[in-house]
């Protein structure tokens, strides 16, 4: 049983190994933040698309945490959220090609 908050280290083989689900979240926000030349809408879904992939690879126990502290974190990961997001990401896109023309 894992403590409140924590889920399993995604990265490790090693089993036993716990990792707050905050500090998963928070790393992978650091890392999308470049590169999306400051377009929130850019950043979201690049973030999204990072934790949906890490969401399929943890166990049940391990997603409701994990879900639970996204959304806390202004991530919702389910169906309609990502679907939004896709739209305003390539919305932002579209916009960009167009100044840039």
């Amino acid at each position: 049983m894992t403590k409140p908050g924590f889920i399993q280290h995604p990265w490790s083989p090693l089993r036993g190994d716990f990792l707050r689900a905050d500090c998963v979240i928070r790393d992978i926000e650091h890392e999308e933040v470049r590169g999306c030349g400051l377009y929130y809408e850019i950043y979201h879904y690049r973030v999204l698309c990072r934790l949906l992939g890490l969401y399929d690879t943890l166990n049940e126990d391990d997603k409701l945490t994990f879900t639970q502290e996204a959304a806390r974190r202004g991530f919702n990961l389910d169906e309609n959220s990502v679907k939004e997001s896709r739209q305003h990401y390539q919305d932002t896109l579209a916009a960009i090609r167009y100044h840039e023309e």
